[in-house]
């Protein structure tokens, strides 16, 4: 189903297709058929690469926004997003080019964190940790539990000379500290979760269950806060949290960017009742982004 609501974008987007391809209607086939290597042009030249429909979809907004990756290798791209500092994506699996674009394009996370302390909850590849110190972060807590992301975010964040800005720790937000069992799609890495929602289950199909480090909001407030900002992108379990941390930990963040994937109801009932006030961004089905600041 997926696939033929990518179709229709991309059909929708049919003279901006042209900057990824030349061949425009044997890629469009090949997606409609279903096939996974698809004749891309990056840098000139025409190749046939294994791209996910959100990754080719990204590729397109981020050629039409101006930004020239690199073949690093066959499912790896590389962007320079500071001078001389490049910033390596993943082509095969999940939507590392969509989320790019989402972060530094769409700047979904807001544009100014200077002399901020960030929380970033669900790192994937380390985008957004990276955009936060662009963009001024005094510092940023980044976690990521799932091995290959954390990984690629390591290397990213050193690649991009920002180890002195960003702490990234392995391991997933909990209640409460200890160790839990991680629900991967090995395909969409970007919707691993410890907390799958009914949506969730119904939409990703996970493959493997892992156990993570789990880390608690209190405890990570008093050993790394207090935060300024907590980006909460973790697939399910901003229910949890937002429902069991306690009201002080909670008020003593003055704004949250949280993405939820059930209806937000819950979470703006508890927040506005901690003196918040919330917005709905891109509310779509169940999905979208709720913004909460105090009042």
């Amino acid at each position: 189903m997926m696939r033929y609501w990518y179709l229709l974008k991309l059909l929708w987007q049919w003279k901006a297709l042209k900057e990824v391809t030349p061949h425009r209607w044997k890629l469009l086939w090949k997606v409609f058929r279903g096939e996974s290597r698809l004749p891309v042009q990056i840098e000139g030249a025409l190749r046939e690469l294994s791209i996910t429909l959100p990754n080719l979809y990204g590729l397109l907004l981020l050629l039409r926004a101006g930004l020239k990756p690199q073949v690093e290798k066959s499912d790896e791209l590389r962007w320079e997003l500071a001078p001389g500092r490049f910033f390596h994506t993943r082509l095969a699996t999940g939507m590392d080019l969509m989320t790019l674009y989402e972060v530094f394009v769409r700047q979904d996370y807001g544009s100014d964190f200077s002399d901020k302390v960030v929380l970033d909850v669900g790192a994937y590849n380390g985008d957004s940790a990276v955009f936060f110190a662009l963009r001024g972060a005094k510092k940023v807590i980044a976690l990521e539990p799932y091995p290959p992301s954390y990984d690629l975010a390591k290397a990213n964040i050193t690649r991009m000379n920002l180890q002195d800005k960003i702490l990234l720790i392995h391991g997933a937000l909990g209640v409460q500290d200890g160790h839990e069992a991680f629900q991967v799609a090995s395909a969409e890495p970007d919707a691993n979760t410890l907390n799958p929602t009914p949506l969730t289950q119904k939409l990703i199909t996970f493959d493997q269950v892992i156990e993570v480090p789990v880390y608690s909001l209190e405890g990570l407030v008093k050993g790394y806060g207090p935060f300024d900002f907590v980006k909460l992108d973790c697939e399910g379990c901003e229910f949890a949290i937002v429902q069991g941390t306690p009201e002080a930990i909670l008020k003593s963040i003055p704004a949250w960017h949280i993405e939820y994937h059930a209806s937000p109801a819950p979470l703006e009932a508890r927040l506005r009742a901690l003196g918040f006030q919330t917005r709905r961004a891109m509310d779509r089905f169940g999905l979208g982004y709720l913004w909460a600041r105090k009042e």
